[in-house]
């Protein structure tokens, strides 16, 4: 059996730049600029909780349509193999 190796698929050079950016992301503090009072509260963007609440249920069956089409044709395509497959045992 063949020894796993722990070495990353990556150049050197790569590596190196991402943990400098991990380590020193981890240990310095994150310092945010004081806003000035005179400037108005801009309201926020929407989370993507909030936006996936706002979605109905019909309204991501139509655009998933697709999806039951292709999932109903695979499991016609399994039935199909699988009979094929105990067939197959009987007669070979």
């Amino acid at each position: 059996m063949a020894k796993k190796r722990r070495k990353p698929n990556v150049p050197q050079q790569t590596l190196e730049r991402a943990r400098r950016e991990l380590y020193s992301a981890a240990d310095a503090p994150v310092e945010q600029a004081p806003r000035p009072a005179s400037q108005p509260q801009v309201a926020k963007a929407p989370t993507p909780v909030q936006a996936v609440k706002a979605t109905s249920v019909r309204n991501l069956r139509q655009e998933y349509a697709y999806v039951l089409s292709d999932l109903r044709n695979m499991g016609i395509l399994a039935a199909v193999l699988m009979v094929v497959l105990v067939l197959m045992s009987l007669f070979i």
